[in-house]
């Protein structure tokens, strides 16, 4: 193994550390960030993390999906996103539009303020754990490409 090799070894092994360790705060984070209703509701099970996570990303990119996409998009069953539909609309965490051939949702602006505070905790980790590694790697990544050239 030559020296640049060693140093990218080096750096990687330092990025995968520090993502471990970002992983392992999320996993407590999800587990202990209770502080309201919404983040108790939507941090009790992988499912609804990831089902928040969906309906935030239909108001950015301004569309509803349809309990069939849900279905398919998040590997669960029908009763599965049928309840959880129910449970946040009733709370006021979803928009849903239902006529007669289809059920179409996404998140509310209450839904997307606390993505954008868990996205605020998120870039705060991030950035005190990785931000430098990344920088670093992408950085020397960028050096060997070019004396690759």
């Amino acid at each position: 193994m030559d020296r640049l090799e060693k140093i990218q070894l080096h750096l990687l092994k330092d990025y995968y550390k520090e993502t471990a360790l970002i992983e392992m705060d999320l996993y407590k984070a999800r587990k202990l960030r209770m502080d309201n209703k919404c983040q108790r509701y939507f941090n009790s099970t992988p499912i609804r993390n990831a089902f928040a996570r969906w309906m935030t990303y239909a108001v950015y990119v301004k569309r509803f999906y349809t309990i069939t996409e849900l279905t398919k998009e998040l590997v669960t069953n029908r009763q599965t996103i049928v309840t959880m539909i129910a449970d946040t609309e009733a709370e006021g965490w979803i928009e849903v539009i239902r006529n007669k051939k289809s059920t179409k949702m996404r998140g509310t602006n209450e839904l997307v303020f606390r993505f954008e505070e868990y996205c605020q905790w998120r870039k705060a980790i991030t950035k005190s754990y990785i931000g430098t590694l990344y920088n670093k790697l992408n950085d020397f990544d960028n050096l060997v490409n070019l004396e690759l050239k």
